[in-house]
Parts: structure tokens; sequence; C-alpha cells
């Protein structure tokens, strides 16, 4: 499946996804594992051109895919009025 918008994110200090949509309030990505309702969870993104983004999110659940990788939404929790300009920006361009 392809993505209009795809973003390297990092989530946690191991695992690495990619954010594919952002509607103001909720990320969804693609994880190589799922994440229940209410966990939060250190997200980085990692547009390209741009400095890394620290996110704090709580999952708001995932679903397995055909390729045994989960769709997750996420609720951003306290984003900064500068952080949630760089993530529209970023979104935006790729």
């Amino acid at each position: 499946m392809s993505h209009e918008h795809a973003i390297a994110l990092r989530i946690g200090p191991d695992l690495d996804g990619i954010a594919v949509g952002y509607d103001g309030t909720r990320l969804s990505f693609i994880a190589p594992k799922a994440f229940p309702p209410g966990q939060p969870l250190q997200l980085t993104l990692l547009a390209e051109g741009r400095a890394p983004l620290a996110l704090s999110v709580r999952s708001l659940g995932s679903k397995r895919r055909a390729d045994q990788s989960f769709d997750v939404q996420a609720r951003l929790v306290s984003l900064a009025r500068t952080a949630r300009a760089s993530l529209e920006q970023a979104f935006a361009a790729s």
C-alpha cells in the first residue's frame, strides 16, 4: 500500500515506523507491533530535510495489516504550538 504522506518515524528507543497521516489531533502510523489503547508512546518524526520532531502520544488502538505490521492511531498529548506547526508542515511537504 502506498501512502501520499509517508514520513519515517522512531517509536521509543528502538522501533522504526512510518507516519502516514495527521488530521490536527490524531497521528496515524504503521508500526511493527501493536499498542493497546491508552498506552503512552514517545515518537520522533524524521521528516527529510527537517530537524527531528519529538512527539508524546497515547495510542487509540492498533489494527493488524496483511503484511503483519499494524496500523496505529494515536492522540497527540500536549503539543506546543510550534511543534504542531512543524508537524503540519512536514505532512504538507511530504
